[in-house]
C-alpha cells in the first residue's frame, strides 16, 4: 500500500501525510524549469475548469482562460504573503522551490473544487441557475473544514520547509493575514 502511495502525486499524499511530503520535496533536487509558475497555474487551470463548468456546464477553452484570468489574484497574493514569510530567514531552498512546495498545500482547496464541479456536473440547468439555500448553506459551511484542514497543511509546510524555532504557527498566521487580506479587498473592491 505504501508503495503504491507514494506514486500519486504530492497533492494527492499531502492530504493525509504533509510532514512527509515536504520532507520528501525538500530532498529532491531535481531542476525544475518553471518551478515558481507550474503548481500556480495548475491551481489557475483548476479554477478555470470551474468557471467553465459553472457557466456553461462543460469545458471550453474560452471560458477556462476567462477563469484563469478572472481569478489570477488568488496565486498572486498567496505568492506575495508567502514572500513576506519567506523574507524573514536565512535561505535554504530558492523562493522559486518554496512557492513550488507552498502550492501543494492547495490540495483541500482542489479537492473541493472537484466536488464543487461535480456537483454542477449531476444538476439540472434549472438547479445549477437558482440553488436552493440550503444547498448555499451546506457549500459554504463545507469551506470551514477545508479552510482548517488548508492550514493544518500549511502548519506543517512552515515547519518542514521554512522551519524557525516556534515560529510555524506565526508565519502560518501571517502568510494568511496578508494572503487573505489582500485576496478579500481586491475581490470586493473589484467585483
Amino acid at each position: 500500500m505504501r508503495r503504491a502511495a507514494s506514486r500519486w502525486s504530492p497533492e494527492a499524499r499531502v492530504l493525509f501525510d504533509p510532514a512527509s511530503v515536504f520532507r520528501e520535496l525538500i530532498d529532491d533536487r531535481r531542476p525544475g524549469l518553471g518551478m515558481l509558475v507550474r503548481r500556480p497555474l495548475f491551481l489557475l487551470f483548476v479554477f478555470g475548469c470551474v468557471v467553465s463548468l459553472q457557466a456553461s456546464g462543460r469545458l471550453t477553452a474560452r471560458l477556462i482562460a476567462d477563469g484563469m484570468i478572472s481569478f489570477a489574484f488568488i496565486p498572486f497574493f498567496e505568492a506575495i504573503a508567502l514572500t513576506a514569510v519567506f523574507r524573514r530567514r536565512p535561505h535554504v531552498i530558492s523562493f522559486a522551490r518554496a512557492v513550488d512546495m507552498f502550492f501543494v498545500a492547495n490540495a483541500p482547496w482542489l479537492l473541493w473544487m472537484i466536488g464543487f464541479s461535480t456537483l454542477r456536473a449531476v444538476e439540472s440547468p434549472i438547479q445549477a441557475t437558482a440553488p436552493s439555500s440550503a444547498l448555499m448553506w451546506t457549500l459554504e459551511a463545507s469551506l470551514v473544514p477545508i479552510a482548517l484542514w488548508s492550514a493544518w497543511i500549511d502548519l506543517h509546510y512552515f515547519r518542514a520547509v521554512l522551519p524557525r524555532p516556534a515560529g510555524a504557527m506565526r508565519d502560518l498566521l501571517l502568510q494568511r493575514a496578508i494572503g487573505w487580506t489582500c485576496t478579500f479587498v481586491y475581490f470586493l473592491g473589484y467585483a
